[in-house]
C-alpha cells in the first residue's frame, strides 16, 4: 500500500516538474494550474477559461511518461497564446479590467458552454497582464497576438454533439465529410501548429 502511494506522488512530482519546465522554457508569466480527470478520447487538455490543464487520470502512471511530457509542453504552449490574446484583448480595450472582461467574452463567443459551466479565472489573466503588460500597436508580439486570436475564431467545433447533429440532419456520409474537414482545419490551425512544435522541443 505504501509502495503504491509513494509512486502516486512520484508521478505528480514528474508532472508538475514538466510543467514548470515547460512554462520556463515558454516564458509563461503566470503558470497554470494542473489537474487529473476523466477525459474523452484525449490524454490531456487545456481549459482557457479556468486557466487549467488537465490531465487524463487514465494515462497518469509512469508508462505513459513520455507522451504525458509531450502533451503537458503541448497544452502549455496553448495557454501562453491564451495569455498572448488576454494581454491583446486588455490592449485593445484600454483598461484591464474591461479588458479582461472582453477577453472572457471572446472565449465564451466560441464555446458558449464555458458560461455557467465553468468559472472564469479572472486572476489568472489580471496577474499575466501585471507581470507582461498589455499589448498595442507597436508591440514586438502585436501581429502574433493578430494572428492567434483570428486562429482561435477558425478553430473547429471539436465537440462529439457537433458531429451528431450534422448526422441526424444530413446523414452518416456527411458527418463523415464535416469531420475530415474540421480534422483538417484542426491540424493547421496556427495554435496547433505551433502546440505541436512545442511538444516536440527537447
Amino acid at each position: 500500500m505504501q509502495e503504491g502511494f509513494d509512486m502516486h506522488i512520484k508521478q505528480c512530482r514528474f508532472l508538475l516538474n514538466t510543467l514548470n519546465q515547460a512554462v520556463k522554457k515558454q516564458n509563461l508569466p503566470v503558470t497554470p494550474k494542473l489537474c487529473s480527470g476523466i477525459l474523452i478520447d484525449q490524454y490531456a487538455g487545456s481549459n482557457p477559461y479556468t486557466a487549467e490543464i488537465t490531465v487524463n487520470k487514465i494515462y497518469n502512471c509512469r508508462l505513459f511518461r513520455p507522451i504525458l511530457r509531450r502533451l503537458i509542453k503541448h497544452e502549455t504552449k496553448h495557454m501562453d497564446q491564451f495569455q498572448i490574446m488576454a494581454r491583446y484583448i486588455a490592449g485593445m480595450a484600454g483598461n484591464v479590467d474591461a479588458g479582461i472582461n472582453n477577453f472572457r467574452k471572446f472565449l465564451i463567443r466560441k464555446f458558449p458552454h464555458f458560461d455557467g459551466t465553468f468559472t472564469f479565472n479572472k486572476n489568472f489573466y489580471k496577474d499575466t497582464v501585471a507581470r507582461s503588460g498589455v499589448i498595442q500597436e507597436g508591440h514586438p508580439q502585436f501581429e502574433k497576438a493578430k494572428e492567434y486570436v483570428r486562429a482561435f475564431k477558425e478553430y473547429p467545433d471539436l465537440d462529439i454533439l457537433d458531429d451528431l447533429n450534422v448526422c441526424a440532419e444530413k446523414g452518416f456520409k456527411e458527418m463523415l465529410k464535416h469531420k475530415r474537414a474540421k480534422s483538417k482545419l484542426y491540424k493547421n490551425n496556427l495554435l496547433e501548429v505551433e502546440a505541436r512544435k512545442a511538444a516536440k522541443e527537447k
